[in-house]
């Protein structure tokens, strides 16, 4: 017989937020939604390009390390940035582009862009190419196997390991459903 007085007794803890580092300028947090809020203030984005069993990494000339399409959204909506800069940076014609999750960063006193406690959001998107045409002057592109794929982007980003698997995962369900 099993003593049911220790399981009344046992209060559940529950789970803390799980908090990254990004770079030393931002404190951030995933929230594995597939939406962005409506009022969500987004300054970045980041998007991962695939196409069935490769993915696609890219650089500036000179550069060492070979990166996803991010950067600031300035105006523009967050997926309709990925989708311009995934043509203007790769020379690619975006196929699917789905929203895998977001991060909520809150500003350091280490930005100098922008005040301490600055709220932001930067939207981490699986992009899989529809058409692949010439890599566009001042970048370099590169297509590799998905393995290295994933070894260039954890090494260029590991604070973001996490969240690329997941959009890793996401690009292989797409792949067995056909879309990917």
């Amino acid at each position: 017989m099993v003593d049911l007085s220790a399981l009344a007794a046992y209060e559940p803890r529950w789970p803390g937020v799980v908090e990254l580092n990004l770079q030393d300028q931002w404190r951030a947090r995933w929230v594995d939604e597939q939406v962005l809020p409506a009022n969500a203030p987004v300054n970045y984005a980041y998007a991962m390009v695939v196409a069935g069993e490769r993915g696609y990494v890219l650089r500036r000339p000179g550069e060492t390390a070979w990166g996803m399409v991010e950067g600031p959204t300035g105006d523009r909506h967050a997926q309709a940035f990925v989708e311009e800069e995934v043509r203007a940076r790769m020379g690619i014609e975006p196929g699917l582009v789905e929203l895998i999750g977001f991060f909520e960063c809150k500003a350091t006193r280490h930005n100098r862009e922008y005040p301490q406690g600055t709220l932001t959001v930067r939207p981490l998107y699986l992009v899989v190419a529809k058409e692949v045409g010439d890599t566009p002057a001042g970048w370099e592109r590169r297509r590799l196997p998905l393995n290295e794929f994933m070894v260039a982007l954890r090494s260029r980003y590991p604070e973001l390991d996490e969240y690329l698997g997941k959009a890793a995962l996401r690009h292989a369900v797409l792949r067995k459903e056909g879309k990917g």
